[in-house]
């Protein structure tokens, strides 16, 4: 099958002059973004906080609350890490500042604001980016260019965490990820699976299935998710589920003359024919590895608005999850 050559650490990237970039929102994915940024040379970083009952951050970053403010400051680049719901309103006002937009994924909640988004970016000419981490996963990077070279049959995906573990410091009930109207649920919460497969199935043409709320970690937004997927290359049938008490998050892939499948949570990746494995390859990968290659990946394409998954591409996704969620209300 062959594998990935393991790389180096990520390097810090230097811009060269001191680069603007506001982030917006310090929730968990924010304060993540914001200690990659502090770390790169050159980068001179502010936080923009919306809720006035939120206290001054503690990573030192100085703040700004209000857009006129955001504005005059003219950042170079904006980090959109706030709820899922706000996202969309978000980037549209970043957009009209002129700067490019690295957006937390899902790129958002509903189709409301997307196609204003779109013709504010497209008008500006910036270079945008949706954040979906796992397409620096080398399981992933392998099975995307293994799947142009063979046939696929089937492809089967899981995915499965408890939301409760999620974000230790709060309560889930707390949280946006248990509200539909949020953006919260396990279609959208956990949403890299439905973009790796339309990475490797070189684009979903329909989605299928069913959602339900099985338990009692959200209030109103599905907690179990099975979809079936048609591609470009092939189908797919995923589950996904935020009411697990067993992390796992795997990928299987079919073919004639080989099956292929990877973890993502051991970062390995497994060849098997006639029942018997093939080979196994480790890549010892610490999930962080991936949100400090989409940084620099972000960095070194800041100016060019072809950019791996920018907002028009991600908007083709979004609109087919948010179809699928419309038409199918969470069953009990």
């Amino acid at each position: 099958m062959g594998g990935i050559q393991e790389r180096p650490g990520p390097a810090a990237v230097s811009t060269g002059t001191d680069m603007k970039a506001l982030v917006i929102g310090l929730g968990s994915i924010g304060r993540r973004q914001a200690s990659l940024l502090a770390g790169r040379k050159g980068i001179e970083l502010r936080a923009f906080r919306s809720d006035p009952r939120s206290g001054p951050n503690d990573l030192g970053l100085p703040e700004m609350r209000d857009w006129s403010e955001a504005s005059r400051w003219a950042p170079f680049a904006a980090f959109i890490c706030n709820p899922t719901y706000l996202h969309l309103e978000t980037a549209r006002r970043c957009a009209e500042l002129g700067c490019p937009l690295f957006i937390e994924k899902p790129l958002g909640a509903a189709r409301e604001g997307l196609d204003e988004l779109l013709e504010v970016v497209g008008r500006r000419g910036i270079a945008t980016y949706v954040a979906y981490n796992l397409r620096f996963h080398p399981v992933i990077e392998r099975l995307r260019q293994w799947a142009g070279e063979h046939p696929v049959l089937h492809a089967r995906i899981v995915c499965t965490s408890h939301l409760g573990l999620w974000r230790p410091a709060a309560a889930p009930l707390k949280t946006y990820s248990a509200y539909r109207s949020q953006g919260g649920g396990a279609m959208l919460d956990l949403s890299h699976e439905l973009d790796y497969a339309d990475w490797i199935l070189d684009g979903i043409t329909k989605i299928d299935g069913r959602l339900g709320r099985r338990g009692r970690v959200t209030e109103d937004a599905e907690d179990c998710v099975d979809l079936l997927l048609e591609g470009r290359r092939g189908w797919a049938d995923v589950h996904l589920n935020v009411l697990s008490h067993q992390r796992q998050r795997t990928i299987q892939i079919d073919a004639e003359d080989m099956t292929v499948a990877g973890d993502l949570v051991d970062a390995s990746l497994s060849s098997f024919h006639h029942h018997e494995l093939v080979e196994k390859t480790d890549y010892g990968l610490a999930i962080q590895d991936t949100y400090d290659r989409q940084i620099d990946y972000f960095l070194a394409h800041i100016d060019d608005p072809r950019m791996m998954n920018n907002v028009f591409a991600a908007a083709e996704l979004l609109r087919k999850m948010i179809g699928f969620k419309d038409a199918h209300e969470p069953s009990e």
